[in-house]
């Protein structure tokens, strides 16, 4: 069982090919007391699989790995899991086509080997940053969606409202709204039971 000092440590995937590096970095993530690497992986695919396990908080992936890359792999974690995980790439190379490929993949950050103390934490802080603020919009969005939706049903009522008891629109809003209260129900339910009588 974790005790709650492990429950506030922001859990790592580390993915990497060579397991010097996966090692390295492990150290580095637990010498700053605030990560706990719950799965490490030494390809893409493993990568994928452990990310869907241990829903992380953060991924430390290396760019070029057998059976499937890392921008494949941060392709296919963003894909398939509900809400953004921010994955940090890691490179020996700095070429601008892996550094747009990796940004279109998902990837939040991107540190070159080999990795430095000092560039983890603020590579943590941003990625996680990030992926809140997405994870943000992502819910404004679904709001407004879900808002939209509602308006767009009321509108249809309205109009049946209007066209069947030659009213104007407010009145026939009114309507809507008076039939909400008194069923004591959202006046999406009131809008669809009158597009579907």
């Amino acid at each position: 069982m974790e005790t709650l000092q492990e429950q506030d440590l922001i859990r790592v995937v580390i993915a990497d090919d060579e397991p010097l590096i996966r090692m390295d970095l492990k150290e580095l993530l637990e010498e700053a007391s605030t990560c706990k690497v719950v799965a490490e992986a030494k390809d893409g695919a493993e990568a994928v699989a452990a990310v869907q396990e241990h829903q992380p908080d953060i991924v430390f992936m290396d760019i070029r790995m057998p059976n499937k890359d890392g921008i494949e792999a941060a392709r296919e974690i963003q894909s398939i899991l509900k809400k953004r995980v921010p994955i940090i790439m890691l490179t020996a190379y700095s070429q601008l086509e892996l550094y747009e490929e990796a940004s279109k993949a998902g990837v939040f950050a991107y540190l070159t080997k080999p990795l430095r103390k000092a560039d983890l934490a603020p590579a943590i802080e941003i990625a996680m940053a990030r992926a809140l603020e997405m994870h943000q919009l992502h819910d404004e969005i679904s709001d407004l969606n879900h808002k939209l939706e509602i308006r767009k049903l009321v509108e249809k009522a309205k109009g049946v409202l209007m066209k069947k008891y030659d009213l104007d629109e407010p009145t026939a809003y009114r309507r809507i709204q008076k039939a909400a209260m008194d069923q004591r129900s959202g006046i999406k339910e009131v809008a669809e039971a009158i597009l579907e009588s």
